[in-house]
């Protein structure tokens, strides 16, 4: 399985636009226009996504909305899983993608949540991979996702990407 994780784009700050809650910040226009840019940089690298799993929080979603807006023909399906959004469970969430039976899959996570997912994929328990906003790292798991089981084939920041 090839895993596409992806820290969602640049949000409105909590209080910008009278936002209160953190889970209801959308993406602000260079959010949007930076996850267009990982979408069309995916899709122009020949990359196809079987699914793309998202945070439940409004600017996950969107960022996955967002890079599916410029995807070409078939588009890959959005789910929305609890387990990447902050403090989800890793192992949980690991079964939850052996179990879609798919080749490729984007994940939309968040900071520091998805930086420790990468490494606990590729066997670290204490370190962080940081993500830049819409940065994209890209996991090869032959053997399914699990701690351990994947090699980190990319880091990619939104300035490289687009």
């Amino acid at each position: 399985m090839e895993l596409f994780l992806i820290r969602h784009a640049d949000a409105l700050a909590l209080g910008e636009r009278g936002i209160t809650h953190d889970e209801d910040r959308p993406l602000s226009e260079r959010g949007e226009t930076q996850a267009r840019v990982v979408g069309g940089s995916l899709r122009r690298r020949g990359i196809h996504l079987d699914r793309i799993v998202t945070s439940p929080l409004l600017r996950a979603r969107q960022t996955a909305e967002e890079i599916v807006r410029v995807w070409s023909p078939p588009l890959p399906e959005i789910h929305v899983s609890p387990e990447l959004a902050p403090k989800g469970r890793r192992k949980k969430l690991s079964r939850f993608l052996r179990g879609l039976g798919v080749e490729s899959v984007a994940l939309v996570g968040h900071q520091p949540d998805l930086g420790e997912l990468t490494a606990w994929l590729i066997g670290s328990r204490k370190d962080q991979v940081d993500f830049a906003k819409a940065g994209v790292a890209q996991i090869a798991c032959p053997d399914g996702p699990g701690k351990g089981l994947g090699t980190l084939l990319l880091l990619l920041t939104p300035d490289w990407l687009g």
